[in-house]
C-alpha cells in the first residue's frame, strides 16, 4: 500500500501541488477578489435580472457575449442568488483552466517546466487582487471563454476535431475575441470529419442563443446592440483607455518592451554563466526589486520574432500551438501586463516562450519563472491583505480597502432602511444594487465617460424622464482611465444639471470617497 502511495505521489505530485495551492489561494483570499466599484458586480447583477424576467440585449444592455450570464443565471435559479455561488464557480473554472494549462504544456516539455508555467499563472492570475482575476473576474465570459479555448486547443492538438470545434464555439459564445482561432482550426482539421465538425461548431450557438430569442429578443435587438458596441469601440474615450492600458501600440512604448526584456534576461544570463545554486538567493533579491506588472509586456512580439527565426526546426504541433497562442492573444499583442486583461493570456505567452528557448537556457529560464512566481505571490498577497473592510448582506460578503468600504457600508445601510425602489449609482456602483436587492436601470447601469460618449446625454435624460427612478446616487469615483475624471464635473454636465433640477439632495456620505444621495422630487412608485 505504501509503495502504491509513493508511486502515486511520485507520478502526480506536480498536479496535487498546484491544485492544493489554488485551494489555499481561494481560502486566503475569500471575498477579497476584484474591485468593489469597477466592473465586477455587473457579473452578479445581470444574471439576477435575467431570472427576474429581463431579456439580455432587449431589456439589458451588454457588450459581452451571452454564455456566462445565462450560465450564471442558471446557477442562481438552481442554488439561489448568493455571491458565494459565483466565487465557487470561479474556483471551479480556475481549477479546470490550470489543469488544462498543465496538460497542454506537458505535451511540449517535462513536468517541471510545465509546473513552473502553472506556478507563474497562479501567482499572477489566481492571486490577483484587482478586477482582472480568476475567482470573481471583471467578466465571467473571459473565465469561461479561457476554459473553453484551452479545451479546444488541447483537443485540436490531440486531433479530436469535433470536440475542438465544440469547445471553440462555446469560447466564442463566452468572449467574442476568440473568434480569430477559427482559421487555424479549419487548417488543422482539413476535410476530415467535415460534417461532424460543422455540427459541433453550430450546436453551441443554438444552445446559447436560443434561450435569448425564446425569451423575447429579436435579431433587431442584437443588431442594435452590435451597433452600440461598434460605436463604443470607435469612441475617443475607448481609444484613450486602450492607450493608457497598453492595448494600443504606440512607438514610445518600445523602450518599455526592451527594458522589461532586459530585466528578465539578466537573471537568466546570470544563472546560465554562474552554474551554482548559491547564486539563486541573489537572483531572488534582484527579482524582488525588478519584477513589476510590465515584466512580460514584450512576450508576444518576442514570440513572433523567435517563431519566424526557428520555424523550420519546429514540429507540427509546436508550430500549431504557437500560431494558436498568437491568434488567441491578438487583442493584447503589445500589452501582456499583469494588472490588466493580459493575465488571462499568460499561458499563451509562456508555453511558446519555453518551446522557443534554446535547451541550454531552459533551466535558467525555469528557475527565473519560479522565483518570479514567489515574488508576485508575495506582492499580490500583500495587496489582498489590505482589503480589510467587510461588506456583508444576506446575499454575500466581500472585503475591500477602507477608502471604499466605510462609505459603501453606510450607503447600503441607508438604502436598506429607505428604499426597495430603483437606485442608480453613478458613474458605477452595481455592488449597491446587488447587495441590497434594489434594481438599477438595465440599459444605463454604468455611466463612465465611455458610455456617456456612446449613448449621448440626451438619450440618457429621456430615459430618466420616462423611468423616473426614485434615487440617484453620485460618487466622486475617479474615471480618468477613460480620460475624464469626475461625473458631473469633467463630463456628463447636462445630465448632472438634470439630476439636481429634478431630484432633492437627501444625504451626503462624506469620507475621502463620498456619495451624494438624490431623491426624486414629489417621488412616487415607478410605473
Amino acid at each position: 500500500m505504501n509503495l502504491m502511495t509513493n508511486d502515486f505521489l511520485k507520478k502526480y505530485w506536480h498536479v496535487l501541488l498546484y491544485n492544493l495551492l489554488i485551494l489555499i489561494c481561494f481560502i486566503l483570499g475569500y471575498g477579497k477578489f476584484g474591485n468593489i466599484i469597477v466592473d465586477s458586480f455587473r457579473e452578479a447583477y445581470i444574471p439576477e435580472q435575467i431570472i427576474r424576467g429581463q431579456v439580455l440585449y432587449k431589456n439589458i444592455f451588454s457588450i459581452y457575449a451571452p454564455f456566462a450570464y445565462l450560465f450564471n443565471a442558471l446557477l442562481y435559479l438552481i442554488f439561489g442568488i448568493k455571491l458565494k455561488l459565483l466565487y465557487f464557480a470561479g474556483l471551479a473554472g480556475t481549477l479546470v483552466i490550470t489543469n488544462l494549462i498543465f496538460k497542454i504544456a506537458k505535451m511540449f516539455m517535462n513536468k517541471n517546466c510545465a509546473l513552473a508555467i502553472v506556478l507563474f499563472f497562479i501567482s499572477a492570475s489566481v492571486l490577483s487582487p484587482n478586477v482582472f482575476n480568476m475567482f470573481f473576474p471583471y467578466s465571467f465570459g473571459i473565465l469561461y471563454g479561457l476554459m473553453f479555448v484551452l479545451a479546444s486547443l488541447y483537443c485540436a492538438l490531440k486531433q479530436k476535431y469535433p470536440a475542438a470545434y465544440l469547445f471553440y464555439a462555446f469560447s466564442v459564445c463566452s468572449k467574442y475575441e476568440f473568434i480569430l482561432l477559427l482559421p487555424l482550426l479549419i487548417y488543422m482539421s482539413g476535410k476530415k470529419d467535415f460534417w461532424k465538425n460543422l455540427i459541433a461548431l453550430i450546436i453551441p450557438f443554438i444552445v446559447v442563443y436560443a434561450p435569448i430569442f425564446i425569451s423575447g429578443a429579436t435579431l433587431e435587438d442584437l443588431f442594435v446592440t452590435l451597433n452600440w458596441i461598434l460605436t463604443m469601440s470607435s469612441s475617443k474615450t475607448m481609444y484613450w483607455f486602450y492607450s493608457v492600458t497598453g492595448l494600443v501600440f504606440r512607438p514610445e512604448l518600445i523602450p518599455v518592451y526592451l527594458i522589461n526584456l532586459l530585466k528578465i534576461s539578466i537573471p537568466v544570463a546570470i544563472m546560465y554563466f554562474i552554474k551554482s545554486y548559491f547564486i539563486i538567493p541573489f537572483v531572488f533579491i534582484y527579482l524582488y526589486f525588478f519584477v513589476s506588472p510590465e515584466i512580460l509586456v514584450f512576450a508576444f512580439p518576442l514570440i513572433l520574432v523567435l517563431f519566424a527565426l526557428k520555424y523550420k526546426t519546429l514540429s507540427t504541433n509546436q508550430k500549431l500551438v504557437i500560431m494558436a497562442s498568437l491568434l488567441i492573444s491578438m487583442k493584447i499583442f503589445f500589452a501582456l501586463t499583469l494588472k490588466s486583461y493580459g493575465i488571462y493570456f499568460i499561458p499563451f505567452a509562456l508555453i511558446p516562450i519555453v518551446i522557443l528557448t534554446p535547451e541550454k537556457l531552459k533551466k535558467s529560464l525555469i528557475i527565473t519563472l519560479v522565483l518570479s512566481s514567489i515574488v508576485l505571490g508575495i506582492q499580490n498577497t500583500k495587496a489582498l491583505w489590505s482589503k480589510k473592510v467587510k461588506i456583508q448582506t444576506e446575499r454575500g460578503v466581500i472585503y475591500t480597502e477602507p477608502y471604499y468600504g466605510n462609505t459603501i457600508n453606510e450607503l447600503i445601510r441607508y438604502i436598506g432602511k429607505n428604499s426597495k425602489d430603483t437606485v442608480l449609482v453613478y458613474p458605477e456602483g452595481l455592488v449597491v444594487n446587488f447587495l441590497t436587492g434594489c434594481p438599477s436601470d438595465n440599459k444605463f447601469y454604468s455611466l463612465i465617460p465611455l458610455y456617456i460618449e456612446t449613448f449621448g446625454e440626451d438619450l440618457i435624460i429621456k430615459r430618466l424622464e420616462i423611468k423616473k427612478p426614485k434615487y440617484i446616487v453620485i460618487s466622486n469615483y475617479n474615471t480618468s482611465d477613460y480620460y475624464y475624471a469626475h461625473f458631473g464635473g469633467d463630463y456628463a454636465g447636462e445630465l448632472y444639471l438634470y439630476i439636481i433640477n429634478n431630484y432633492e439632495l437627501k444625504k451626503q456620505i462624506k469620507n475621502e470617497f463620498y456619495f451624494q444621495i438624490y431623491e426624486l422630487k414629489n417621488s412616487r412608485p415607478s410605473p
